[in-house]
Parts: structure tokens; sequence; C-alpha cells
């Protein structure tokens, strides 16, 4: 549901405060530097300060509660801390000023939140699991202890007294606590680990993302000889970039952000090195050319700095993004497994976007594979695969990632495969279609011919021999030879019938016939096993199947030196399945395919059909087919 109004504003309208007080103190602070030396000037605290709640507000914008959100949001206390900090550090020692950094001691104490409640809640605002709870509850405890001992201490940090004036022995517990609060830090980043590793494939990345941040954070900290303000300045902005983080990560699919992010972290990273870098040449040079040092330093980092960022960003590319990182290869390796299943292509654009899941649709919207756990339907991100301006199906993936150009292009190529397998499925249905159509108009014409033009042409012989009794001599001549014609012209059809369609399929159907054609072949003993064989075949199918078992008969026949040949026929799964065994030498692989199983494997191709080829165990082949059974074409009227 989306937030409403009064919702969306309250969280903007802190962070803005925030950022004004931040403004409201640069000068005072600039004036606090040039009178009192940068000591007292709380560099971190402006930059944390006018800064984190923006990402926090963010966050709650999209997110409203969202506890990962309220933490950066709670840090515009350090923006409070600072400008009364400041204040009071310019007016000078008087009873206004007093209240100000008392206010400011107490201030500061939700950035804590930051180290430990934070790692706690991220990604999903929440705790790993209900034994995390006790742990949230002491971190919750310690900065609560933390804002009651900065209200009742007698002495504030600059050992002045506190303007409340209770005088209660609790000044030695705010180390005691804060100190306690960054211990708890550590088993809260623990947190973070048992997290990762039950997290879905999308917080995994976060929780890299995040990782990364903290390094960054850790290596700006202590970077070696920077000055105080510099190093204050660093470490906010390197918190500034776990906020950035954390943020993208909770606002997943905001456009831009991420990058955003990691590309201000390879940046920091590549400046970081290069600090080092520059220290580590100054010091060594200046032992041999101390005058040129800070030349030779310069032009080190110069010279490294590219080279230092294109391995920073290859390196957080490969760490946070894994297999996505290099979008060739993730491509790469979907269109290697075009050539099997759909399902190892699925898997191929999972593991390469890094996604939790992935389904691959048609256009009418029917899952044809799937890996991982695809989200449920009208959730996550629904990619169409377009080819030539057609859509042929949807990628749908988990999380929104509507503007990856990866996906797109995944997305891409299994259109152009689905689209590829529609026109051989297309092509193939058109084929088995005019088999069927041919060979139903063979059965229709050797019926006509068998039972309709043989008849007349039988009879017109008979009626020649009526005519011929009572000719004379020459007319009779005549009349033989018009019967030798006719006779001629009956054997020419017979000829033609039997080729269009063997006879023993209409007189026998197939089982009889193919009883016949084992009664009658010469080789090894054949038996039949046909009593599943159906009665209404297409024609089509009929003749295929009875060829196919006389070539396999003829070819164990010639090559297999067999004894025994057990043929079976049946109807399963809207298939015939049509085997031949033999108890001959079998298969071999190096002889490859003559003739005869060549003419086996496209009869059954024609129709839509496999074969398998295979040798038995112990001696003989099998010859395995299955055909497709479709609704026979019907037969033209007469």
């Amino acid at each position: 549901m989306p937030a409403d109004p009064v919702t969306r504003r309250w969280p903007w309208a802190v962070a803005g405060l925030a950022a004004a007080l931040v403004v409201i103190g640069i000068p005072l602070a600039v004036a606090n530097a040039a009178e009192h030396g940068v000591a007292g000037v709380y560099v971190v605290d402006a930059v944390i300060g006018g800064l984190v709640p923006v990402a926090g507000a963010l966050v709650l914008t999209r997110a409203p509660r969202h506890r990962v959100g309220l933490v950066l949001l709670s840090t515009a206390g350090l923006a409070v801390s600072f400008v009364l900090a400041e204040w009071a550090g310019h007016v000078g020692p008087t009873v206004p000023a007093s209240w100000a950094r008392w206010i400011s001691e107490i201030t500061w104490v939700p950035f804590l939140a930051i180290p430990t409640l934070l790692p706690l809640w991220f990604p999903t605002g929440r705790v790993p699991s209900r034994r995390w709870r006790p742990l949230q509850a002491l971190v919750l405890t310690l900065l609560g202890a933390l804002v009651v001992v900065g209200v009742l201490q007698s002495r504030l940090e600059d050992g002045t007294a506190s303007p409340l004036g209770l005088g209660l022995p609790v000044d030695g517990a705010t180390a005691v606590l804060t100190l306690a609060t960054l211990v708890s830090a550590l088993a809260c980043l623990a947190s973070a680990v048992v997290r990762y590793r039950g997290a879905p494939r999308a917080d995994r990345r976060s929780l890299r993302r995040f990782v990364v941040a903290v390094a960054l954070l850790v290596v700006l900290v202590f970077l070696p000889g920077v000055p105080i303000v510099v190093g204050d300045l660093l470490m906010g902005i390197g918190v500034v970039i776990v906020a950035g983080t954390v943020a993208a990560a909770v606002l997943d699919g905001l456009p831009g952000l991420d990058v955003a992010v990691d590309r201000t972290v390879v940046a920091g990273l590549a400046a970081a090195t290069c600090s080092v870098l520059y220290v580590v040449v100054v010091a060594a040079a200046g032992a041999w050319v101390p005058d040129a040092a800070g030349f030779l330093g310069v032009a080190a980092v110069a010279v490294a700095f590219a080279p230092l960022r294109e391995v920073a960003a290859r390196g957080v590319r490969r760490f946070v993004h894994g297999p996505a990182a290099e979008p060739l290869t993730a491509l790469a390796s979907v269109t290697a497994r075009l050539d099997g299943p759909l399902a190892g292509a699925a898997e191929a654009v999972r593991a390469g976007a890094a996604l939790d899941g992935v389904a691959v649709l048609d256009r009418e919207g029917i899952e044809l594979a799937r890996a991982g756990t695809p989200p449920a339907p009208g959730a996550g991100t629904a990619i169409p695969m377009v080819v030539a301006g057609a859509t042929v199906g949807t990628l749908r993936v988990t999380g929104d990632r509507s503007a990856d150009p990866l996906l797109t292009a995944f997305a891409r190529t299994l259109g152009a495969t689905l689209h590829a397998s529609a026109l051989v499925d297309e092509l193939q249905a058109a084929r088995e279609g005019l088999v069927l159509a041919a060979e139903e108009e063979r059965r229709r014409l050797h019926h006509d011919l068998h039972d309709g033009l043989g008849p007349v042409l039988a009879h017109a012989v008979l009626g020649l021999d009526g005519v011929r009794v009572a000719a004379d001599p020459a007319v009779a001549a005549e009349l033989d030879a018009v019967k030798a014609g006719l006779r001629a012209a009956i054997a020419d059809l017979r000829h033609l019938v039997h080729g269009l369609r063997p006879p023993a399929l209409d007189e026998l159907g197939l089982a009889g016939a193919l009883a016949e054609h084992a009664r009658r072949a010469a080789g090894p003993r054949v038996v039949l096993d046909l009593d599943e064989v159906p009665a209404d075949l297409p024609a089509a199918v009929e003749v295929a199947t009875y060829r196919i078992v006389c070539e396999a008969l003829a070819n164990a026949a010639r090559h297999a030196g067999a004894s025994r040949c057990d043929v079976t026929i049946a109807a399963t799964g809207g298939e015939l399945a049509v085997e031949v065994r033999d108890d001959g030498v079998g298969f071999e692989a190096a002889a490859g395919e003559g003739v005869g199983l060549g003419s086996i494997r496209r009869r059954a191709a024609e129709l839509g059909g496999t074969t398998r080829l295979t040798s038995v165990e112990g001696g003989g082949a099998r010859v395995a087919v299955r055909i497709p059974l479709r609704e026979p074409v019907a037969e033209p009227a007469p």
C-alpha cells in the first residue's frame, strides 16, 4: 500500500532540518577552528548528520516504518550535536553553552545504532531469527542506558559541571556503556554472517555489497599519515557510503541507485589505495631524494590510479554480483545451454543474473521451464521476449529488474530460441500433415482402383470372351488383341495398386499383415506380440509401422545372424510403441547406419516419431520406435 502524504513527508522534514542545522553549524566550526584550532571541530558529526538522514528518508518514503530507515534517520541527532557543540564552543563558558553541550552529549547516542542495530536488521528490518532477539534487546538497553547516563552525569566531556547539577555518581558509566555497545557490535556483525548463509540470492548480493562498503570504511578510518580533520572527513564519507549501500539494498530496483553506490565504493577504494601508495612512495623517496619526494608520490598516484580503479571495479563487481559481473561470460553460458533442455538455459539465466528464481513462459503464459524459486504470478519482473516485433514469451524473474540490460539480452536470446523451436514444430506438424494426407489419399486411390476400375476392366475382358464366340475369325483375332491389351492394363493396374499401399494391410489389417509377412519371410523365427494394436490407426501410421517392422526383420536376417526376433506393438500414452528385438550380434557403433536403419529413422521422423537403436546386454539388438497418434485425416467425399 502506498504511503500517505504525511508518512512520506515527515522523514524528509527531519532530513532537511538536519541538513539545515549542519549548514548553520559550518560557519561556527570555521570560526572555532580559526580561534581555538581544529580540536573543537566535529567534522565527522557534520558529514554524517547532514547526509545519512537523507538515505533514511529515501528508505522510509518507499518503506514506511522500516527499521533500517529509522536507524539511518536517527543520525540526524549528530546534526543537532554538531551545531550545539560548535555554538557552545563559539560563545564560550556560559550557562546556555553548558546546556547546549549537555544536549549535544545526548543527541549523538543514536549514532551507535549504525554499528549495532544496522547490521542486525539489515536488509529486512528484522533480526535473522528469534535467537537474536536477546542481542537486540541488549543493544536497545545499552543505547537507552547511554541516554539516561548522559542526562544524569554530573560533568560534561570538557570537564565542566552538568547544568542539571544532580551530582549522581554515573560519570564513569558512559565509557563502560560505550565500550559494551561497541563490543555488542561485533555480535551484530556475526548475525549478518548467519543471515548470509540462509539468505535468498538477492539478499546475499546486498550483504556482499554491505561488506565491501564496511571494508572501505575501515580502510578510510585507518589511512596512515592523514591529518585529524581529514581523517574525520574520510570517516564521515565512509559512513555515508555505508548508508547509501544500505539504502540501495532496501530500495532494490530504484533506478541508478545501486550503480551509483557501486561506483562510489570503487572510487573510494581506488582513492584510499592511492593514498597509501602516496604515503609509501613519499616515505621511501624521502630517504634518497627528499626534494623530489612529493613529486614522485604524485607521479606514482597519477600513473596507478586508472589501473587501480579498474582492478577495484572488477573486484567489486565479481564479489558483489558473482557471474553477473561478466555479462559476456553469463550470456555465453546461457547460449551454450540452448541445445539442451530449456531448464538448463533457465538455470544459466538464474546464475548469470544472480537471481533467486526464473520462469520461462510461452506467449499463452504457460510455464515451459523454471530454475530456483520463481516469483508468484503477478510478482517479480516480467520481461517480454520479442522477436521481429512479436512477443513469443515472457521471462519472469524475482525482484524488480525491469531496467537490467543483461536480463533484456537473456530475454532476446531465449526468445529467438523459442521462436526457432516454434518454427521447427510448425514445420514438423506440416510435414506430418502432408505425410498423413498423402497416405490417406493413397488408401483412397487404392480402394478406388482395386474395387472400382479393376473389376470394370475384368468384366470387360469377360464381355469380350462372350462376343468372340459369335464373331467370325477376322473379328475374333481383333478381339483377342483387345483382350490382351486389357489384360496387360489389368496387370499394370494391379502393380500400381500394390505400389500405392501393401494389399495385405487392407485385406488382413496391420496385425494380420505382419503375421503373414513373418510366416513367409526367410530368416530367424519371429514371435509377434500384437494384441494391443489399435484397429483404427491412420493410414500413414499403419504403413510406416508395417515398413519399419519389415525393414527391421530384414536387417536382422541380413546382418545380425539372429535366430529369433520378437516384435511388440502397443498403443500407450498417445503413442504407438514399436519394438523389434533380436538375439544376434548387436549394433556396432563404429559401423554406422546402413540404408535400412536410415529408412527406419526417416519413416518415424516423417510422423514426428523417434527411433532408438541399442545393443542388448548379453547379445542382440533392439529397435524401438515411438510414433505419436493423431487424429486421422478425413477421407475426402467421393
